[in-house]
């Protein structure tokens, strides 16, 4: 059963991975354990394109939910078509979060520690946020995972989107947490509501969920 012992236990263990991957590698891709820029980037992509479908317009705003050294507000704001969007960005790494806030000083503000949005927005955000996990065992990261997702859900106007490794049987392999697509989607589906699934485009054993808000 999943208790607030095992979320602090999650969580420690993760802030201090990336701590020391971050110090190592720096502000890349490969610093927060992508395996290159241009797989990072196209999750990005993917993610802001179906947040648009969704939308009806380019114009929205997101809290980018593990938004580790500000990767994705960097890609938006040297992509034209995306300038139009209200970013903030949300770490429980302390240690991201400052470096962003530095980073960005004029943009301080949109940079913030935590686990959900800070204000609500049109989508909540989570890019790879959940892949890394250091456990074994699968039911009890799923379960984190559905309850991180719901603190955000609440702060969410439009939908969430999340991008995940995923392969044909759901496993743990060398600390990276791979879903079957359409057994995940059940769980996403019957924790909050409609749920579309696509494979992310240009990546391979990923997928993205839009999991959508129905109109009240």
């Amino acid at each position: 059963m999943f208790t607030r012992l095992s979320q602090s236990l999650f969580e420690a263990s993760i802030r201090s991975a990336y701590t020391r991957r971050f110090r190592e590698k720096g502000a890349q891709a490969e610093g927060v354990f992508w395996a290159s820029r241009l797989s990072q980037q196209a999750r990005f992509e993917q993610v802001l394109q179906d947040m648009k479908s969704e939308q009806g317009t380019d114009r929205f705003s997101l809290a980018d939910i593990g938004c580790g050294y500000g990767a994705l507000f960097d890609y938006i704001r040297r992509t034209e078509a995306w300038r139009g969007i209200d970013y903030s960005g949300v770490d429980i790494n302390k240690e991201m979060i400052s470096y962003c806030q530095r980073e960005h000083a004029g943009h301080k503000h949109r940079f913030t520690a935590g686990r959900k949005p800070d204000r609500a927005v049109d989508f909540a955000v989570f890019v790879g946020t959940f892949n890394l996990c250091h456990t074994d065992d699968y039911a009890l990261w799923q379960d984190y995972i559905l309850r991180q997702l719901a603190l955000s859900w609440a702060r969410v106007r439009t939908a969430m989107v999340l991008n995940i490794t995923s392969q044909a049987e759901p496993l743990i392999n060398n600390n990276i947490f791979y879903v079957q697509p359409e057994a995940f989607a059940e769980r996403l589906a019957e924790a909050f509501g409609p749920t579309a699934t696509c494979p992310t485009r240009f990546v391979q054993q990923d997928v993205t969920y839009v999991i959508a808000k129905e109109a009240k």
